[in-house]
């Protein structure tokens, strides 16, 4: 069977499994290969296997139909125990295809040992003995840009079948029954009722993404002085001494929300007028809320990460070592492309994403930063 029988090729109420472990950012931008998929066969069942606690992004997903979630215990033995769980799930499940949209040992395991008769991969992928099906598809597009993940993740399903047509936005719901309880958070923190507030979150899993504390508290006291909003400082569960850091630094009183969990998180945003923070999962989905955004970029590649469908002001600054994993920082001795950022240029991405017929720019020096020198924006 070629590749661009696949899909197609399925039976009515065929299961097909995803494998989408590792980050929240990737989980939230594989939710438009779902849509695409069910809006050509609504027939198909569609599972999704996760780490915790990712699957609260897919848990009111509509497009969804199973989320698998592996919850890691203890040390190497709960971690064995988890994953064999999950696999037992997935085998009983009985999938007729398996597509794994990770590519690491981990997941290259699960679909070999899934009991899918079409299991499908990249070319790339470690573990080749995994797959029935290995796609080829390169870095950029027949027009030479490189292609946005989720555009190149949508061009896997168009190689196995799915017909070309546009591309969905992303998509959360959240929780209803989170609703109430978050909102009366939020009320017996100060924040007044029917009042437009801006959501500041300044943590990121890796330090080369992640903007300073007194350059966050001087746009959130900007913010309440110049935009006459509320600002609020949001985190998840370990994040909380960074958002007092922030909020120590900060000349205007400001909310402090810590330890939520991503469906919590979805109610915070939601209620928002604009979201700023680095380039993280968190501010991926605050796009799939539809929500203005200012992202923060360092170390990563905005053509690839950046907020897919919705009204974003990127601030970012060139540097000949960008882009990079992000791992840590190959050239210099602290992640000078995050910490190049200027207060002032956040200001002016604030400025124009608050402005009613707001649009996506840049916000970048004209220079270009290579070598040994630093060059600090005004």
């Amino acid at each position: 069977m070629s590749h661009t029988d696949l899909l197609p090729s399925l039976s009515p109420g065929a299961r097909i499994l995803f494998i989408r472990l590792r980050s929240l950012g990737d989980t939230v931008l594989s939710t438009p290969l779902y849509a695409a998929l069910k809006a050509w066969r609504p027939d198909l069942s569609i599972a999704v296997l996760v780490e915790s606690p990712n699957g609260e992004v897919l848990g009111h997903n509509p497009n969804v139909d199973q989320v698998i979630s592996i919850h890691d215990g203890a040390g190497a033995a709960g971690r064995f125990l988890s994953r064999a769980a999950a696999l037992r799930t997935i085998q009983a499940a009985g999938f007729d295809c398996c597509i794994n949209l990770h590519g690491g040992s981990t997941s290259a395991w699960f679909a070999a040992l899934c009991g899918s008769r079409h299991r499908v991969g990249l070319k790339s992928f470690r573990h080749a003995f995994a797959y029935t099906h290995q796609l080829d598809v390169p870095a950029r597009t027949s027009g030479g840009a490189k292609w946005h993940t989720v555009e190149y993740q949508v061009e896997w399903l168009r190689r196995l079948g799915l017909p070309e047509t546009e591309i969905p936005p992303l998509s959360v719901v959240p929780a209803p029954e989170l609703e109430a309880p978050v909102k009366n958070q939020l009320l017996e923190l100060g924040l007044r009722p029917d009042a437009r507030y801006v959501v500041i979150q300044p943590t990121s899993k890796f330090f080369t993404k992640e903007w300073t504390a007194e350059g966050f508290a001087e746009v959130a006291s900007y913010l309440v002085t110049k935009h006459g909003v509320q600002v609020l400082l949001s985190g998840g569960p370990g994040e909380e001494p960074k958002l007092r850091s922030v909020a120590r630094y900060c000349k205007e009183r400001v909310l402090v929300v810590g330890g939520l969990s991503i469906a919590e998180l979805l109610w915070v945003f939601r209620g928002a007028c604009l979201f700023i923070g680095n380039d993280s999962g968190p501010t991926h989905l605050a796009a799939a809320l539809r929500i203005p955004i200012v992202v923060l970029f360092g170390s990563s590649d905005a053509e690839v990460w950046s907020p897919w469908k919705v009204p974003f002001q990127r601030v970012q600054n060139p540097f000949d070592c960008n882009p990079c994993p992000g791992y840590r920082c190959l050239v210099y001795d602290e992640p000078r492309c995050i910490l190049s950022i200027t207060s002032a240029q956040v200001k002016f991405a604030v400025d124009a994403a608050l402005q009613p017929s707001a649009g996506q720019t840049t916000v970048e020096t004209t220079k270009h930063i290579s070598g040994p020198h630093f060059f600090t924006p005004p």
